[in-house]
């Protein structure tokens, strides 16, 4: 099969997670809006986020060994179709709870995200090959916060929040037609390079270390689910204030994920980059904590060094599961992983 485009192949993938992680990132900045029409404590909207990350984590392991049955490119197709219909039974969901109904399906299938695109780009391109299409393609959570933080408060205060999400849903759904045209079929046996897989990815000791290192980030960075929402209350600003931080934090760690897997392709390996990630992750949190006694002017400061640690980093563990699993095992390695 002839090489697929790489700067399309890679521009759909980021698509892809744009979606698997849409609600994940536009939320937090409907929040007030949410709050106020149903009347909720601060408690009552972060438990949707809360439940959403739990099954998330639950589905991640069956979603990759899924998608190595299926194929990347199938579960593609369902990461979009879930992230569309979720978003559109929470804008239709009369009373909260029946918004949980939305966080489900779009937590199950959006947990197929990584494990589907990771699979491609194992499947698809050659060893060397790899670093542009996995920075691009994990911008997508980052180019989704960069479109929720300017686009959402704009849409919540015109048109509503449920229409801003169906909106959201209808942008979503547009590349499901070009996803079998862009991505073609793998080659028989999935691998570019056979010598580029391990027999029992999910559980590698290398995919072990990335999963745990994995968990341990994002129970700090889960601090950022409700980070439009701490600019808001905690440091007194706008709901248009919130949504340009939430668009930063988006729009520069496109650029920190994009120049971290580069780099790891080319100049370093994994292991030294996660190390200093997982520091300027911890800087980034004490800044914030400074703006509450500070000033704004801190949060901006965390805000960019946010975006090039704890936001980055997938951009790096996703080159060390592709790198130790290869195509046949990417999906589960990174359902393990993620």
């Amino acid at each position: 099969m002839a090489s697929p485009n790489r700067l399309g192949l890679a521009i759909l993938l980021m698509w892809v997670m744009v979606a698997a992680t849409a609600l994940t990132v536009t939320l937090p900045v409907l929040a007030s809006f949410i709050i106020a029409d149903f009347d909720l404590t601060r408690t009552e909207f972060g438990v949707l986020g809360a439940v959403g990350g739990v099954l998330a984590a639950v589905a991640s392991p069956y979603a990759g060994t899924v998608t190595d049955r299926i194929g990347g490119r199938e579960a593609a197709v369902v990461v979009l179709v879930g992230a569309a219909a979720s978003s559109v039974m929470m804008a239709a969901a009369p009373v909260y709870g029946l918004m949980f109904v939305g966080a489900v399906v779009g937590a199950v299938t959006g947990a197929a995200g990584n494990p589907s695109t990771n699979k491609l780009i194992a499947s698809l391109l050659a060893p060397g090959r790899r670093g542009l299409a996995t920075g691009i393609k994990q911008t997508g959570p980052q180019v989704g916060s960069l479109f929720a933080g300017l686009l959402a408060p704009l849409g919540a205060t015109e048109l509503g929040w449920r229409p801003t999400l169906v909106i959201m849903a209808v942008a979503i759904a547009l590349p499901i037609p070009l996803v079998g045209r862009v991505t073609g079929r793998p080659p028989a046996g999935g691998a570019v390079d056979p010598a580029d897989s391990h027999p029992s990815p999910g559980r590698a000791p290398g995919i072990r270390w990335v999963a745990v290192y994995g968990f341990l980030l994002g129970v700090g960075g889960s601090a950022t689910f409700l980070f439009p929402l701490f600019v808001e209350e905690e440091l007194g600003q706008s709901t248009r204030v919130a949504g340009l931080a939430a668009a930063l934090l988006g729009g520069a760690a496109v650029l920190g994920r994009l120049q971290w897997a580069r780099l790891v392709e080319r100049r370093a390996s994994p292991a030294p980059t996660l190390v200093v990630l997982a520091a300027g992750s911890v800087a980034a949190m004490a800044l914030m904590l400074a703006s509450i006694e500070f000033g704004i002017g801190w949060m901006w400061l965390g805000t960019i060094v946010l975006a090039f640690s704890a936001s980055s980093w997938t951009a790096v563990g996703a080159m060390a599961v592709i790198s130790i699993a290869g195509a046949d095992g990417a999906g589960r390695a990174s359902g393990t992983v993620w």
